[in-house]
């Protein structure tokens, strides 16, 4: 093995160039074109479900009732997310770019599924209207507006991480940026599940939404992105003063 000094060159160094930009935003436009056509597809089959589930003449302000002893609702949404782990998977080379990828394409899933209610259904009419948004692993309620914001978050917190991905300084999450994050996601979830039994046994009426603990989970949440994002340019910086000394 040649080293530094035996014929007067330098070692052999991994290529430290930075990924091009460009490739950055490709990746996430061929994601992005797939969540949409996910989101809308979606959308076409809860039309179609929800006109066997809920029959014209049905409460709305009722929640639905399972479609027969399979819980295909389970079965549906576990296979939404499998889907959306598997591309995450093959788009991206590191677990970073994995998880910021598997987010970004929740988010716009999420937002495409309800803009393909509003408009294949008319529904929802208002977007503080409720909903049941998620069965895993309890039913999860909430007016509708709650999961697009939170999506928003998702979409634009992975846009900037991925922004700074690239060979010459990987973005770095810290253990106190996570540990900001995921209490912040499990307070958004306790906001959708705490009056869960209660919308099962009596319907919307009389329920309303804690946008205080909304509000709780999005501070904590956006505080761990700025922590992230912070640390990285600290750390971008850091290593580029080291390249300028040596």
């Amino acid at each position: 093995m040649t080293t530094a000094g035996q014929d007067g060159s330098a070692p052999p160094t991994k290529d430290t160039s930075p990924v091009p930009t460009y490739h950055i935003w490709k990746r996430l436009l061929g994601v992005f074109l797939f969540a949409c056509a996910m989101g809308l597809l979606e959308a076409i089959c809860v039309v179609y479900l929800r006109r066997l589930i809920v029959p014209a003449g049905t409460d709305p302000t009722l929640p639905a009732t399972p479609l027969g002893s399979l819980h295909i609702e389970h079965i549906r949404e576990a296979c939404t997310l499998v889907m959306l782990l598997a591309v995450a998977w093959m788009t991206a080379s590191n677990w970073r770019s994995r998880t910021a990828h598997f987010f970004f394409m929740f988010g716009v899933w999420d937002i495409t599924y309800y803009a393909g209610l509003k408009w294949f259904a008319h529904w929802p009419a208002s977007w503080l209207e409720w909903d049941c948004l998620f069965l895993i692993p309890k039913p999860w309620y909430g007016p509708v507006l709650a999961p697009v914001l939170i999506s928003s978050y998702f979409m634009l917190g992975c846009c900037l991480l991925l922004a700074r991905e690239n060979l010459e300084t990987k973005q770095r999450l810290s253990l106190p940026a996570l540990a900001l994050q995921l209490p912040g996601f499990l307070i958004w979830y306790w906001s959708f599940v705490k009056d869960s039994d209660l919308i099962q046994a009596h319907g919307y009426a009389g329920i309303s939404y804690s946008w205080s603990l909304f509000a709780c989970g999005l501070i904590l949440a956006g505080l761990g992105l700025w922590l992230a994002t912070r640390m990285g340019g600290r750390a971008s910086l850091a290593l580029k003063s080291g390249c300028v000394c040596a």
